[in-house]
């Protein structure tokens, strides 16, 4: 009968498992998992630098087309996006439900320019940012003329 020598550690169940010579296993565990750690956060920020380069890039253009006043513009804090409107709702109704959030600036339902028919969206202007987070946490999906509503952060801004 031939014995057989097994170097790795049992398994408690009768079985072994053959220990590795390689200078990874000999390693604790805990500097792999640092260093795959380390490779994710690498990546994930070369991918981040990344989306930057191209989002300037792209404002760049935008820019050299006319679309954009500059290419470091950001949109405004204290503008909300309204849309899904019902197309008898009137620039006095918004006016009216927001500004329990707080003083509007301005409050503009967008219309086609050759009929004049509402295109059921709107932006509302508030005069200081933290009434405009309110509505925006408060009026997404709120009935107004039997419409259920969506509202965002405006992302337009004003080209030259």
């Amino acid at each position: 009968m031939t014995d057989i020598k097994v170097n790795g550690p049992s398994s408690g169940d009768g079985h072994h498992t053959p220990a590795s010579n390689s200078p990874a296993d000999a390693a604790d565990p805990d500097v792999a998992e640092d260093e795959e750690l380390d490779e994710a956060a690498q990546e994930e920020a070369q991918e981040k630098l990344r989306r930057e380069r191209e989002a300037k890039a792209q404002a760049l253009t935008l820019e050299i087309v006319g679309d954009l006043p500059y290419a470091e513009v950001k949109p405004p804090e204290n503008v909300l996006f309204v849309c899904k409107l019902n197309p008898v709702t009137e620039d006095e109704d918004l006016d009216l439900i927001f500004s329990r959030f707080g003083k509007i600036v301005s409050c503009e339902v967008i219309r086609d320019k050759r009929t004049g028919d509402s295109l059921q969206y709107a932006f509302v202007e508030f005069e200081d940012q933290k009434a405009c987070e309110q509505a925006y946490f408060k009026m997404q999906g709120v009935l107004i003329d039997d419409h259920r509503i969506h509202v965002d952060f405006s992302q337009s801004v004003c080209s030259p």
